[in-house]
């Protein structure tokens, strides 16, 4: 086979592998929403990632400020799957945190248990694998386990680890999460209250 031909074979392939795949995750989200039930109303959201230092701290000092914001009183806490206690957020999670007028200067990080999870009435995770991880271990909680990235753009999109990463993937990052957590804080409110 020539190297134009090869080349198209990979093109052709790659299309092919992005097709499947947008379908296996059209297929996922809708397998998802149907073992969902959103919390109404929600007194207590848990959120989760791998080390609770990175994403699940600015998603959780982001949410508070917005819950503040529009006075509903609800309880934002967050955990890690693979963590020790106390640990401080990522400098590069402070220094976004920062930059969105938020401050993670006090996070101390917490591992998951079994407590945290009865008392939320909603858990929001970053990945579909931590989904599948949490439901493992509390299958009681399936029903209210969300991926957060569902609430902006209705799929099975992870919201990546910006750990290893620059400031600027700290930023997209945080970009994505602020995006998500808009519009589910728009879902909490009162119907009277919602934009139109």
């Amino acid at each position: 086979m020539s190297q134009v031909g090869s080349a198209s074979a990979r093109t052709l392939a790659r299309s092919m592998k992005h097709a499947v795949n947008a379908v296996l995750n059209h297929w996922r989200y809708q397998v998802l929403l149907n073992q969902q039930v959103f919390p109404t109303p929600a007194r207590a959201i848990l959120v989760v990632c791998k080390g609770n230092i990175c994403r699940s701290p600015l998603a959780e000092a982001y949410l508070k400020h917005q819950m503040e914001k529009h006075g509903l009183p609800i309880n934002i806490y967050s955990a890690g799957l693979e963590t020790s206690l106390g640990k401080p957020a990522h400098p590069l999670a402070q220094v976004v945190g920062t930059e969105g007028g938020l401050s993670l200067s006090k996070h101390a990080t917490q591992p998951l248990h079994k407590d945290q999870v009865e008392r939320a009435d909603m858990i929001l995770v970053m990945e579909w694998r931590q989904r599948n991880r949490l439901v493992k271990l509390y299958p009681q909680a399936k029903g209210k386990v969300f991926l957060l990235r569902q609430f902006y753009d209705q799929s099975v999109l992870e919201v990546a680890d910006p750990y290893s990463g620059t400031l600027e993937d700290f930023q997209v990052c945080f970009t994505m999460i602020k995006q998500a957590c808009d519009v589910l804080v728009s879902r909490m409110l009162p119907a009277s209250s919602r934009q139109q």
